[in-house]
């Protein structure tokens, strides 16, 4: 049996028939089992896999009113971002825009039953699938509560550029919650402390703040 290409020094997502149907996230599995097939097999194993991600994202959005989740959203989002790249190549436009691109996509988004999504949302949707690997890493540092909260794609495409824009993995909201919680924490221990103990302490702190609040 031929070596998976990785094995023989082939840069696996270097081949042209991966990077056209294939989607970030594809199990290892999956890859393993296209690499050992022929290149007409391949086509159509690739084929089948992007049919049945586009059958996972429309019975997520069917039922997203009632079960919607984080997990159900990029399920959606990876199908729709099959439906761009298809109208795109169909059209042969540059970029997701202009009216015979919206058309064919329009078309599309009809036939797998998205038409009444919001432009916007699928805006993010797709954003969300495109970055799932980075999203989900910065995810995995919140707290679980506020995972449970950020759900759909506007709000947690939002927070993680806001995170991403300030270069140290969290959003303004998070840096602030966090210095909140030391302060109180610093607190709690300085006053744990023998009296003559503190001073020191609280005059750093003073000289601190003169340099910050005006």
């Amino acid at each position: 049996m031929q070596s998976p290409p990785w094995v023989l020094g082939t840069p696996f997502w270097s081949q042209g028939w991966i990077r056209s149907h294939l989607r970030p996230g594809t199990s290892s599995t999956s890859l393993i089992l296209l690499a050992r097939l022929g290149p007409e097999r391949r086509e159509t194993a690739a084929k089948f896999l992007e049919a049945r991600t586009i059958k996972a994202g429309v019975e997520c959005w069917q039922a997203i009113g009632r079960a919607e989740s984080f997990e159900a959203w990029v399920k959606i989002g990876k199908a729709l971002q099959i439906g761009r790249d298809y109208s795109l190549k169909a059209t042969g436009a540059n970029r997701p825009m202009g009216q015979i691109y919206c058309k064919a996509f329009s078309v599309w988004l009809t036939k797998h039953g998205f038409e009444r999504m919001a432009k916007s949302t699928r805006s993010v949707a797709i954003e969300l699938a495109e970055n799932v690997e980075a999203i989900e890493a910065w995810r995995d540092t919140l707290p679980e509560r506020q995972r449970k909260r950020l759900v759909h794609p506007l709000s947690v495409t939002r927070r993680w550029r806001a995170s991403t824009a300030h270069g140290n993995g969290k959003s303004p909201q998070d840096l602030r919650r966090d210095a909140v919680a030391a302060w109180a924490r610093f607190c709690a221990s300085v006053r744990a402390l023998p009296a003559d103990e503190t001073q020191p302490l609280w005059r750093l702190i003073a000289a601190e703040a003169t340099t910050h609040v005006s």
